[in-house]
């Protein structure tokens, strides 16, 4: 359960890390927000998630979202378009069905559309388990392929979810 939750934390700073840029999404990119009542994981799988992430989900699908909704992305170099590296994100999902012991690699489908204009599809790398121990969690690497406001839903054992992020080009030296 600690190892779930530093794995997250770790993931959830790295993501707060990016949204600090300060972008701000378009108002025509519907971004998903925190519920006023949000969605919180069963006790072991709970972290304090702090002011600049939340949860979304059920029992049976959940993942965290950095606010604003922002994204940083790496384009790639031409001639490399059909690469997954250099990763835009690494998600973690849960759910209570998830069985690491048992499930490897885990069920778990990513996939991802452009909103607001034509966009080759998501790419994924392989699902894994993340943290092995009494909470873990799947982990998908995804890469999207264009900035824009982009879909990404995750598919597990029939439960879908999904959520809306602005992705913004990385205005540093990450590339």
């Amino acid at each position: 359960m600690t190892v779930l939750r530093i794995a997250v934390l770790i993931s959830l700073l790295a993501l707060t890390a990016n949204a600090q840029q300060t972008f701000v999404p378009p108002a025509s990119c519907p971004v998903t927000l925190a519920a006023p009542m949000p969605y919180l994981p069963p006790p072991q799988y709970e972290i304090d998630e702090g002011p600049k992430s939340f949860w979304i989900g059920t029992d049976k699908l959940w993942t965290a979202l950095s606010r604003p909704g922002v994204w940083d992305w790496a384009p790639h170099k031409p001639g490399h378009e059909n690469e997954v590296q250099p990763l835009t994100m690494k998600l973690f999902w849960g759910s209570v069905d998830f069985d690491w012991k048992t499930e490897y690699p885990p069920l778990i489908k990513v996939t991802g559309k452009r909103l607001d204009g034509d966009a080759p599809p998501l790419l994924t790398m392989r699902a894994t388990n993340a943290f092995p121990g009494p909470s873990a969690a799947m982990l998908v690497g995804v890469y999207v392929p264009t900035s824009g406001c982009w879909e990404i839903t995750g598919e597990y054992k029939g439960e879908e979810l999904s959520f809306v992020v602005w992705v913004e080009p990385v205005k540093h030296a990450r590339q």
